[in-house]
């Protein structure tokens, strides 16, 4: 009895673990409040596959306290606009949809630029969505983005050249 009970708190331990990560990429604490804004000015990637192509504009979010925030609280982005996260090195954390109004594709993408895995996330969802492989970047877009531009798991972006560090 002792034993399962010992499982059973174990188990529930690493659940919370793993919904308190949410944006967390591990460099500290997830904090319930964030404060940090995401960088305004916006740079534009290219996403192909065979030959669709399509261009988003991005939000880079490159520190922990951007990737914390995301695209939470906003209530609208333009159709070919996004959000890109940058990591420091190779993760493999999941995202949630706390406090996230509006529908997205999130998909996680290799170090070496294929898109590996495309979640169609839902608002205000805290499902922890996490990919089944490692990734270095993750972008946001509106949800039915890649669908509407003939893309999808396998499609290569090509980031921009001077993109920040990821901290």
């Amino acid at each position: 009895m002792k034993a399962g009970l010992a499982v059973i708190a174990l188990f529930v331990v690493f659940l919370v673990g793993i919904v308190f990560e949410g944006r967390n990429d591990g460099d500290g604490p997830a904090s319930a409040t964030p404060t940090a804004t995401s960088t305004a000015a916006a740079d534009q990637i290219l996403v192909q596959q065979g030959d669709a192509t399509a261009a988003v504009a991005v939000e880079i979010a490159a520190t922990f306290a951007q990737r914390q925030v995301g695209l939470m609280n906003r209530r609208e982005m333009s159709e070919d606009a996004g959000m890109l996260f940058l990591f420091p090195r190779d993760v493999q954390y999941g995202f949630w949809m706390k406090d996230t109004y509006l529908p997205l594709d999130i998909a996680y993408i290799s170090a070496s630029g294929e898109v590996v895995q495309i979640f169609a996330a839902k608002p205000l969802d805290e499902t922890v969505l996490v990919p089944a492989t490692q990734y270095r970047y993750v972008l946001e877009v509106n949800q039915g983005w890649f669908q509407r531009h003939s893309l999808g798991v396998g499609a290569q972006v090509t980031l921009p050249t001077d993109l920040p560090s990821a901290e």
